[in-house]
């Protein structure tokens, strides 16, 4: 009967790097809270409109959305995007794909962009629509 021999430290070490990187290149490397973090980015967001804050929520937007917002409104973004018909947040569920993520509840999504150590805001108040992409109230795709 033949044994196979231990792994040598060097093996191992190898080993290890390589499912660290490769988890590292999908986005798994710190995916509990990475999820949590653009679920919470998502809520943050909504609230602040919800509540009227319009400078928390356009802190919260990447600037191609703040300046969508403006577009629209024809305000500042501070000031339109509380007159925006953006959903209330609710339960969702988060995935994420590198540096982007989507929350997604029965009625809306939101989509997020990974900046720095943060998430902002891409896309907000998203709605399927049937054989095409969503259809956004605020887009900074």
């Amino acid at each position: 009967m033949r044994s196979t021999p231990a792994p040598t430290p060097t093996a191992t070490a190898t080993v290890l790097a390589i499912v660290v990187s490769v988890l590292a290149l999908t986005g798994c490397s710190a995916g509990g809270s990475t999820r949590v973090d653009a679920m919470a980015t998502a809520d943050r967001f909504l609230r602040d409109v919800a509540h009227g804050d319009g400078r928390a929520a356009c802190a919260l937007l990447v600037p191609d959305a703040r300046e969508d917002v403006e577009d629209r409104t024809g305000r500042s973004c501070a000031d339109g995007v509380t007159a925006l018909d953006l959903p209330t947040p609710e339960d969702g569920r988060t995935q994420v794909y590198g540096r982007a993520a989507i929350v997604e509840s029965d009625r809306h999504a939101v989509f997020l962009a990974r900046s720095g150590d943060s998430w902002l805001v891409r896309a907000a108040g998203c709605r399927p629509v049937p054989d095409a992409p969503y259809e956004c109230t605020v887009d900074g795709s």
